[in-house]
């Protein structure tokens, strides 16, 4: 009884919304049904004689199914999809129960009192009338937001215009976070996305621009009051560019792109200290220490610190500091170039990698925009001794006749590493392990379907020194479309566990720069965290040699690709179980419909 009180108490009046709506959506239909030129047809009214008998049975059978779909007892002020996946599913449950009680009224009336073929109403009336019933209940439960918005909207009209930078996760909490004041102290007018593939989209309205090279015209087009920057990945000169420009016009800027994203991406104690305006508490080692400033103290700690949780005390902030506990991925990049292997071994590539295989690849990957190398032996006695840390890494042929010789001359010309790709058996594994007679590391490519079928008895026989699984092959292997196919699959997650419970390093494919790549290197990088993989391809998207030839720009792109890859690395820290698992299933979804979109280009000709 308690219960039922309570829920008459805070639903009476939606209850009576309900009926009235209910009621109110199959009139409406008779009259427009029949209301023509003017004046009704003389059959509406047996209708509504029809319509008069459904009323009670229908009404009770409604309320009852917005009940079960619990379309009572809702906080309507925060109404949102889930909320209309409901309404939708019991307008469509009360419209055949509507259709049921019909029928069985007006075939229990007695005979005369309609004409013989008004045995059902009309077909308009239960097409029509549903779908008015549906509108009005939304608008029931929806209205007090819409009136809500509107009048934040209104409120918005002499608030400061804010730009906000980044449209990731940080970008759209601070934009619901703006849009949910009620005091209507902001309002967001543009989007700028530092990577250019969404400008022209819009946001909730707000349009995304994008190029610093004109962000004092975007400031003055938008007449911007404040921006916020709330992009995690954003480089560190776009970042000084935004800063030095709004001081230049006048223009508040914030950065809260680590303040809110610190519990789902590595927080850089540096980045957030730069941000920090006052006094600053800092726990490391259980011990505090107060600081008069962020500069203040970030001076008294390396920049390679991580940041655990931040609270805010009197206005102070306070820090917990964490040591970074992530490794890096070692990288390998192909090159046979002294200058442009100096260059990346000087930005913290691990290994340069002269590509030897020619046997068989060009008809495996004939049409497919892939790296063909034409390097030499020649190539490593060139590179090999103006490496001061890296690795020599030597992709020789699969195995063949001429196995023994090539790799007698490639040790001799000075490699560390020598990688044997496209086996299929474990003989030719073995084959391979002698020919080398441990004279230099070895790692094996695993990239084809036969080599899947026999890498159980490959890891028992041992005797290398570690496995890379390569996607571009292995994909082609499976006659599969697109390249990370066995990524999204489990193949590779498979292989990986194997590789792991035998205590062998492992690594797979190839990453692009950040935020670039048909799948982002972001969600690539994030899987080689979760299946503790250690190694990776710098793909020729990282720094295209066929495109820029000038090692002053060569250094610059590495410097800032390689710089902007280790602090994406190092976010890795704070990310949780939960968020490596979505990362898993956007990766999926990503590649699903990647793959899609090239067989249609391909069974269309384009």
């Amino acid at each position: 009884m308690n219960r039922l009180k309570n829920f008459l108490h805070y639903n009476v009046w939606i209850v009576l919304l309900d009926v009235i709506a209910v009621n109110l959506s199959y009139v409406a239909t008779l009259y427009l049904r029949f209301f023509i030129n003017g004046t009704f047809r003389e059959s509406c009214w047996f209708y509504m004689d029809f319509w008069a008998a459904i009323v009670p049975w229908y009404t009770a059978a409604a309320i009852v199914i917005f009940a079960a779909w619990r379309l009572y007892g809702g906080l309507w002020q925060y109404a949102g999809l889930n909320d209309m996946n409901r309404i939708i599913l019991a307008n469509v449950s009360a419209a055949v129960a509507h259709v049921v009680i019909s029928l069985l009224v007006i075939g229990s009336l007695p005979g005369g009192v309609a004409p013989s073929y008004a045995h059902r109403m009309p077909m308009s009336y239960y097409i029509i009338g549903p779908v008015i019933q549906l509108g009005l209940t939304t608008l029931i439960r929806f209205g007090y937001r819409l009136l809500q918005e509107e009048r934040r909207r209104s409120a918005r009209k002499h608030a400061a215009n804010v730009m906000i930078v980044g449209i990731g996760d940080t970008g759209r909490m601070v934009r619901r976070q703006i849009e949910n004041d009620d005091e209507g102290g902001s309002n967001v007018v543009c989007f700028f996305a530092w990577q250019k593939r969404n400008e022209g989209q819009l946001i909730n309205g707000a349009p995304v621009v994008s190029d610093e090279k004109k962000l004092k015209d975007h400031i003055s087009r938008y007449k911007v009051d404040r921006v916020i920057l709330a992009d995690p990945l954003m480089p560190g000169d776009i970042r000084d560019e935004f800063r030095n420009v709004c001081q230049e016009k006048g223009v508040e800027i914030h950065d809260y792109s680590r303040l809110i994203r610190y519990d789902a991406g590595g927080l850089s104690f540096r980045r957030l200290m730069r941000a920090t305006v006052g006094e600053v508490s800092v726990l490391q080692d259980g011990k505090t220490t107060h600081y008069e400033s962020g500069e203040a103290a970030l001076r008294a700690f390396p920049e390679s610190q991580e940041v655990r949780t931040i609270s805010i005390l009197n206005g102070s902030f306070f820090v917990e500091l964490v040591r970074k506990l992530v490794q890096p991925l070692t990288v390998f990049y192909i090159t046979n170039r002294p200058d442009v292997a100096l260059v990346a071994e000087k930005y913290g590539v691990d290994r340069i990698w002269v590509d030897l295989e020619t046997l068989g690849k060009e008809e495996r990957q004939r049409n497919m925009n892939t790296v063909k190398s034409n390097h030499k032996i020649s190539d490593i006695a060139n590179i090999k001794p103006v490496l001061a840390k890296a690795q020599m890494l030597v992709r020789v042929n699969p195995w063949h006749e001429g196995s023994q010789e090539e790799i007698d001359q490639v040790i001799a010309a000075g490699a560390d590493i020598i990688m044997l790709p496209y086996w299929k058996t474990p003989e030719e594994v073995c084959s391979f392990l002698r020919a080398v007679g441990g004279r230099c590391k070895t790692t094996l490519l695993l990239e084809t379907k036969e080599a899947v079928e026999c890498v159980d008895e490959v890891i028992r026989q041992g005797g290398f020194d570690e496995v890379h699984i390569g996607l571009n092959d292995l994909h082609l292997s499976y006659g599969m479309t697109f390249m990370f196919e066995p990524l999204a699959d489990g193949t590779v997650e498979k292989l990986c566990e194997k590789f792991k419970q035998a205590g062998i390093p492992y690594g797979f494919g190839g990453i692009a720069r950040l935020g670039e790549g048909m799948l982002p290197a972001e969600k690539i990088i994030m899987e080689h965290y979760r299946l503790g993989s250690t190694r990776a391809i710098l793909s020729r998207t990282f720094c295209d040699l066929t495109k820029v030839t000038d090692i002053v720009e060569i250094d610059n792109i590495f410097r800032e690709n390689m710089r902007r890859l280790r602090e994406y690395e190092q976010s890795m820290a704070t990310v949780t179980q939960e968020q490596f698992i979505w990362n898993k299933v956007e990766v999926g979804t990503a590649v699903n419909e990647i793959a899609e979109r090239i067989n249609y280009a391909r069974s269309h000709g384009l």
